[in-house]
């Protein structure tokens, strides 16, 4: 799928705008920075002038001992001001130099990526380095690059089959699922205001769905949760890229079973997930058999977007490279790494609640803080592993 001609040609114009979502430049710091210590001066100020030392005019004086009192009240409060906020900005300082490391490190990862790793993909994918370069997370520059190595094409597909099928498409413009698509589309994270109308990846996004859905596979058809798999692939490769990797991603086992509504399948992995779920972490399992919140209200959502519809951007992407590197294991693994990371949130909420949280993840999720909690996760049970349960329960 890849050769070394590839390496020569350029991203997709929209890798500049995926940088700006999870890059910070130098630059730009610098500026924050000064903004940071001029708004910090100002709200120094502007805190102590709401505390009055003396007493308004209009009302009578104070005694010694109450006007001595009150003055070393009014001087501790303004020192535990000034004690907040010397630590909030030695916090925002630590954190912009934390930053900084981490383009630091995103630079040199880059390098060795596309100087070392992209050319020799196919022999140095499954070494330890690698594995453990692949697990920090890719580089936006080149994540659709190597998404696309890592996505295998079993199907064969190539851009003269997606033109083929965007030439078909005009023969079925009136078709009731353009509709369908369409407003799917439009409400696909609509923060970006990308792939809204008038977005400049809308058409985009619409021509690939709908040249898989009607053209290519019309038994699946169209389902919702498809346009957040078709927008992260978006944001990340060209069209034609787009439709192979998203084919052939609804071709794997676990999605081909959801997207085909195969329930007998779709139980199989239900009772894996439980396995592990129970193993993992038996307190929060058995809390969820107590309250009746059982795997399809949250995972099936999770499943059907790869996360997408459920995390913040950043942190989706993370995911992602993972899941490409893994396969579906990782998506259950991600799963359970995210129930053990909100463990004890969890166990203080019923049915409903916890529920709601897990459709929709805090906005503030740490990709950190969430795959140190993968980590810990396992997902063999004995000498199994996931995929050996997987056949053995089919």
């Amino acid at each position: 799928m890849f050769d070394k001609s590839d390496g020569e040609k350029s991203f997709p114009a929209v890798t500049n705008f995926m940088k700006s979502l999870f890059t910070k430049k130098s630059n730009g710091i610098s500026i924050d920075n000064a903004a940071t210590s001029s708004r910090s001066v100002d709200k120094i100020g502007g805190s102590l002038a709401l505390i009055q030392h003396s007493r308004p005019p209009n009302l009578p004086a104070k005694d010694r001992n109450e006007e001595n009192s009150h003055r070393k009240q009014h001087e501790a409060i303004i020192q535990e001001i000034k004690r907040r906020e010397i630590i909030e900005e030695q916090n925002k300082e630590k954190k912009r130099l934390e930053r900084l490391k981490e383009e630091e490190i995103l630079a040199a990862d880059l390098k060795l990526w596309t100087n070392h790793v992209i050319p020799n993909f196919d022999n140095l994918k499954n070494t330890r380095e690698i594995q453990n370069l692949w697990w920090k997370g890719l580089p936006t520059a080149i994540r659709g690059h190597i998404w696309k190595l890592g996505i295998s094409n079993n199907l064969n597909l190539n851009s003269k089959i997606y033109d083929d099928c965007l030439h078909k498409m005009a023969d079925n413009d009136t078709n009731e699922i353009l509709t369908a698509i369409k407003l799917d589309v439009s409400r696909t994270f609509p923060t970006l205001c990308v792939f809204q109308h008038g977005g400049p990846l809308f058409e985009s996004l619409n021509k690939i769905l709908a040249a898989y859905c009607i053209i290519y596979n019309p038994e699946i058809g169209y389902i919702q949760g498809m346009s957040f798999i078709g927008a992260i692939l978006n944001l990340n490769m060209e069209p034609s890229d787009v439709f192979i990797c998203f084919a052939n991603l609804l071709n794997n086992p676990c999605h081909k079973a959801a997207f085909t509504l195969n329930q007998n399948k779709m139980n199989v992995y239900y009772k894996i997930f439980s396995d592990l779920f129970s193993i993992n972490l038996p307190r929060l399992h058995l809390h969820f058999i107590t309250s009746g919140l059982t795997p399809d209200f949250y995972l099936l959502e999770w499943l059907y977007t790869i996360y997408a519809k459920a995390m913040p951007l950043d942190v989706v992407c993370r995911i992602w490279d993972l899941f490409i590197r893994d396969g579906d294991e990782f998506l259950f693994r991600t799963a359970l790494g995210v129930l053990n990371l909100y463990q004890e949130k969890l166990l203080l909420m019923d049915f409903v609640r916890s529920a709601q949280f897990l459709i929709k993840l805090p906005s503030d999720l740490d990709s950190n803080a969430l795959f140190d909690s993968i980590h810990r996760i396992n997902v063999n049970i004995g000498d199994y592993t996931f995929q050996q349960m997987v056949l053995n329960n089919s």
